[in-house]
């Protein structure tokens, strides 16, 4: 096989770390509603403020991505390096709830800046051949730092940093500037017209035409409803912990992350072998399974145990949502419904901090909050009905 190729080059190992210390920027703020607890914010607003940056994202993509080329990628991913680096270090100063909205908008808008470009690069870097196993690769890369980040601030280290964290986390976006050289060197080189995969435009009015399909809407609503409940708990299982006493958060993120990534890693090829309507239905019960029984753990032990069963369920239902998407949208649409289902992404990590939060304020405690996301996640397996027995691969 050519160089050029090859899906492990340099283009495509540099977008990935890239993207690695991307997430690495999300991670790191886990905790982010027990750090706002120490400011002079009102209580009420520490949901609606976890979930701005993720708003600001699902504002901003559709904005910016029609603009986002081969060609001006580099000086994307630059600027929102940059961004980032700069809304990191900010954290340390804002103190108040106006200067907390308009820096979490603005941290939204570097990231998705920095995303959508590297993205639109990866399309380049990555032979079409290969596309199946580049996105599986692409997403362990979104996934370690959550295994990573919590576990490490987690450890003693944690309060020499607490107030400082964010602003330290921007030294691990300089390094990738660097990366930027050679890899603009080597875009230089790249005959983009041949090696990319870079979807066609998209006629008028295909927006809408599409997502009039019901079963487009279904799996787009319950991507949304999944990513609800995961960010949901991603953002207050530390102050359920701390609440309940017991058990590490980051050791439960690390453990559960493991999982997810072991799931699609070696069980992968399965998700194309059985149907997928099947398996996502059986995953999602699994994952409001862990959920149900976080809402009742009485100890330690029982506690990392569901991080294994959080894990499964969470690591198979993501890919096959997206694995029945892709068989069910038109040849044409698929790369736009990729996007809209990233788009959901972005609407659930608004909405389930948004929703956690009155809850919490209104003073339901956790085991309330984990059956009722159990029993969101039950509701939702059920959307995935209509998909059986249609979106199984020939074997």
């Amino acid at each position: 096989m050519e160089p050029g190729h090859r899906l492990l080059n340099f283009g495509f190992i540099t977008l990935n770390v890239l993207v690695l210390f991307a997430f690495c920027n999300l991670a790191v703020f886990y905790s982010f509603y027990n750090y706002l607890a120490t400011l002079p914010i009102p209580e009420h607003y520490r949901g609606m403020l976890i979930g701005l940056l993720p708003a600001s994202a699902l504002i901003f993509r559709p904005i910016i991505s029609p603009f986002l080329g081969p060609q001006n990628a580099i000086k994307g991913i630059g600027l929102g390096l940059f961004m980032i680096v700069i809304s990191l270090c900010l954290y340390a100063s804002a103190t108040s709830l106006v200067f907390m909205v308009l820096l979490r908008i603005f941290h939204g808008a570097a990231y998705v800046t920095l995303m959508s470009s590297s993205v639109t690069l990866l399309m380049v870097f990555m032979p079409p051949r290969n596309s199946g196993q580049g996105f599986g690769i692409i997403s362990i890369m979104t996934l370690l730092p959550y295994a990573i980040v919590p576990l490490f601030l987690e450890s003693g280290f944690a309060p020499v940093i607490q107030h400082r964290v964010y602003s330290y986390t921007a030294l691990l976006m300089l390094p990738c500037a660097l990366l930027l050289i050679p890899l603009s060197k080597k875009l230089s080189r790249q005959d983009a017209g041949k090696e990319s995969f870079v979807p066609e435009k998209l006629p008028e009015g295909s927006l809408w035409a599409n997502i009039r399909q019901p079963k487009i809407c279904l799996l787009l609503l319950s991507n949304g409803l999944v990513f609800s409940v995961y960010a949901l708990i991603f953002f207050f299982l530390k102050t359920f912990v701390l609440e309940l006493e017991f058990g590490d958060v980051g050791l439960f993120f690390t453990l559960s992350t493991i999982v997810m990534i072991l799931v699609r890693f070696f069980f992968g090829a399965l998700f194309d072998i059985y149907d997928k309507g099947v398996m996502g239905i059986l995953s999602l019960g699994v994952f409001a399974t862990g959920l149900g029984l976080l809402g009742f753990v009485d100890s330690a032990v029982p506690f990392y145990g569901i991080a294994i069963l959080y894990g499964m369920g969470m690591g198979a239902a993501s890919p096959l949502l997206n694995g029945l998407m892709f068989m069910v949208s038109e040849p044409r649409y698929r790369g736009l419904n990729t996007n809209l289902m990233l788009e959901m992404v972005d609407a659930g990590f608004f909405l389930g901090p948004l929703v956690g939060g009155l809850a919490v304020t209104n003073g339901f405690g956790p085991s309330t909050i984990l059956v009722w996301c159990a029993g969101i996640t039950l509701l939702t397996s059920l959307l995935l009905l209509p998909f059986i027995g249609k979106t199984s691969n020939p074997k």
